[in-house]
């Protein structure tokens, strides 16, 4: 029953995290969004925010229950075909690969993953040209 309750409470606050991640990535950056009073689905930027923060601690705890919760299918992961435990399997290495490569890039700023800051930055520039619109009349 444990492993069913952490598993739903992990997929429940990934999905938050998910909405939550999008409503903090279109919204108006800093003071802005409280001054023109932003919102989506009825909530504004604190909301979105104390959402985002609150799930992320609640999937991490979550995550880290699953991880004790499962350590031996986990451990059998490591395992290679011998059942000699292998930290760096074929899988393992992919993975770490390609988590590697996703944050140097992201870091360095290169493309495609550029565009998805440069996207947020354009919302905010749109943001900002709706409330100097409405402050000019």
């Amino acid at each position: 029953m444990l492993r069913k309750i952490t598993s739903l409470v992990m997929l429940f606050s990934f999905m938050i995290m998910v909405v939550s991640g999008v409503a903090e990535f279109i919204s108006p950056f800093g003071r802005l969004s409280m001054m023109i009073k932003w919102e989506m689905l009825f909530l504004d930027k604190m909301q979105w925010q104390a959402l985002h923060i609150v799930f992320m601690v609640v999937f991490t705890v979550a995550g880290i229950l699953h991880i004790f919760i499962n350590i031996k299918p986990i451990k059998a992961y490591l395992k290679n075909r011998a059942k000699k435990m292998v930290i760096f399997t074929k899988e393992m290495s992919i993975a770490l690969a390609v988590t590697v490569v996703l944050f140097v890039a992201t870091i360095n700023q290169f493309a495609p993953l550029e565009y998805f800051v440069k996207l947020n930055k354009s919302f905010n520039s749109y943001w900002i040209a709706e409330y100097k619109k409405s402050s000019i009349r």
